[in-house]
């Protein structure tokens, strides 16, 4: 489990600061920054994988107030805390994929009433639960802390793009690792498979 105070020591060591932060109340200018980092560094990186953590499923009923132009007859809201999308379906379990929808900014257009999405949150229970980090994702916000906070470097921990490349080179260990504990999914039959398989079905019929 990940913790809040031990990653911002971490991201200080990285900076060669030995001295580190005590608390997350401590009163000093290192604190004072990486609290300014913390957020937008977490939605960074948040953004950048497809984290098991933060994975939400969710049932998403049309949105009955919306119209579309689009050519789809309905429209379905992203819920606040959407990051990025993993996977939409027109079933519950999503086994045989789904491609007829089109992804707008704030919304999702398809022309079936519900649907079936998996998507990384930043809700405090899913991607913004510190605890729920794997020390990967923790290490990984250490070096990216690090990197944007702006704070002084000792002479013998490089250079900022020395940070960048830790940061770098962790963010892949981590999306790697986290990858190995994903179950395995079933990718989904391209529109002219879809096409052929419903071709013969018709000739069978």
């Amino acid at each position: 489990m990940a913790d809040k105070l031990q990653i911002y020591k971490g991201a200080l060591r990285l900076l060669g600061n030995a001295a580190g932060v005590a608390s997350l109340t401590e009163v000093s200018p290192a604190r004072f920054t990486l609290d300014d980092v913390w957020t937008p560094a977490g939605d960074y990186l948040l953004a950048k994988g497809l984290w098991n953590f933060a994975m939400r499923s969710v049932m998403a009923e049309a949105s009955p107030s919306l119209e579309t132009e689009f050519g789809y007859q309905y429209v379905f809201e992203k819920p606040d805390d959407w990051v990025r999308t993993a996977s939409i379906s027109d079933r519950a379990f999503g086994i045989t994929g789904f491609e007829d929808y089109a992804d707008e900014t704030d919304y999702w257009l398809a022309n079936v009433d519900v649907l079936y999405i998996q998507y990384v949150s930043n809700h405090a229970d899913y991607g913004w639960n510190v605890g729920a980090w794997r020390q990967p994702f923790a290490k990984t916000m250490e070096a990216y802390m690090a990197f944007e906070s702006g704070l002084p470097i000792s002479s013998d921990k490089g250079n900022r793009n020395d940070l960048y490349s830790l940061f770098k080179s962790r963010l892949k260990e981590a999306k790697t690792l986290d990858a190995v504990d994903e179950r395995v999914r079933v990718a989904p039959a391209g529109r002219l498979v879809r096409a052929r398989l419903v071709s013969g079905n018709r000739k069978d019929g």
